[in-house]
């Protein structure tokens, strides 16, 4: 049996590293709200995500002290009935967050790259990833609610409730291998547009070490499904489950300041704060075949780059007014975006932290 004074430690350990790392993304939240609405005034569907993810994390820290209330990290034998019910309840519980918070994370993450998407392939692979990654989170909180059923007999450690239960243990692993999978998609899947955005060398290799930055919580997945495997294992469940709650706030917080770095450079930037200030901003490539609407009582405008003519062409529009981009004289390519604007496949701007150009082509 485990020694009482490394019970209590390895507690201590997992409580201390979730408070440490929860304050940290609440300070990285806080300022890329602060960027996002006094800096930049563009609160968005990533910051919303965010905000939900945030929410999740500080329930999953509550639930923590819950847990470690009732005992959690101490051998099974020397708890009472309560506090293990207590505690498998607390466990079901952090299991419906834990899909919800990896899940506003990853959307966070996808609503973020839509800012910058430079193509319709591009916007429609991160809208395909969101519908998937909603439909698992969908499945995945309905099983575990129904993982047993009468569900009370998950916490019937004296097996005296007629029912059945799932193999937890299977879906665990898949559940979680889904994660490590869509973590690395997530991280490859703006590659190219990144390699192809007309900036100094410099800022891209930075915008991609900032995007890598995401391997660490992939990695921190990874170390979390084996200590699913070691809970899943285990003699004593009640005694292994600190090191799954330790790496699953681990994963969750990097996953935080990762998403959340990219939005900060205008809070450190001069030249990015005074683009902003100016009307500067990054476009993105309209994916539903719609015009996007300028947010009302401000100007907007859209700006095309001719490659080779150094045609600049503004439409602005004031109000709630769709932004179309006009008939340029001239070219074919001027005939072929007045074509798509005609079509309703048109361009939309939302002012943000870059100007993202390809080459030969606005986005």
């Amino acid at each position: 049996m485990p020694g009482r004074l490394h019970e209590q430690t390895q507690q201590d350990s997992c409580i201390g590293v979730a408070i440490a790392f929860t304050a940290v993304s609440v300070l990285i939240f806080s300022l890329r709200v602060y960027t996002r609405t006094r800096i930049l005034s563009n609160f968005g569907k990533d910051d919303a995500a965010m905000l939900s993810a945030l929410f999740f994390t500080i329930a999953y820290l509550a639930a923590l002290f819950v847990a470690r209330d009732n005992g959690m990290g101490f051998s099974g034998a020397t708890l009472t009935l309560d506090q293990m019910q207590n505690l498998i309840k607390a466990t079901l519980a952090i299991q419906c967050m834990y899909y919800v918070l990896i899940f506003s994370i990853k959307v966070s993450i996808l609503f973020l790259y839509l800012r910058f998407a430079a193509n319709q392939t591009f916007a429609r692979s991160c809208i395909a990833t969101i519908h998937v990654l909603t439909v698992f989170t969908i499945i995945s909180i309905l099983i575990c609610l129904l993982q047993c059923l009468p569900l009370r007999k998950m916490w019937d450690v004296t097996s005296t409730i007629q029912g059945h239960c799932i193999n937890t243990t299977a879906f665990f692993y898949f559940t979680s291998s889904f994660n490590i999978l869509t973590d690395i998609w997530i991280l490859v899947l703006p590659i190219p547009t990144l390699l192809r955005i007309q900036r100094p060398t410099r800022e891209k290799l930075g915008l991609l070490i900032v995007f890598s930055l995401g391997a660490f919580s992939c990695i921190a997945s990874i170390v979390r499904l084996h200590a699913i495997r070691i809970y899943t294992l285990s003699k004593d469940p009640f005694y292994d489950s600190v090191p799954i709650n330790l790496w699953s706030m681990i994963e969750v917080n990097i996953g935080i300041w990762c998403a959340s770095i990219p939005a900060l450079k205008a809070l450190v930037s001069r030249r990015q704060r005074e683009r902003s200030r100016g009307g500067g901003g990054y476009a993105s490539y309209a994916s539903g075949g719609r015009s996007r609407g300028v947010k009302e009582g401000r100007m907007s405008a859209i700006e095309h780059t001719e490659s080779g003519t150094g045609t600049v062409v503004p439409q602005r529009a004031l109000g709630r007014e769709d932004v179309r981009l006009g008939p340029v004289g001239g070219g074919g390519r001027d005939r072929e975006l007045a074509r798509k604007a005609s079509l309703g496949e048109s361009f939309y701007r939302e002012s943000s932290d870059e100007n993202v150009f390809l080459p030969g082509k606005f986005v």
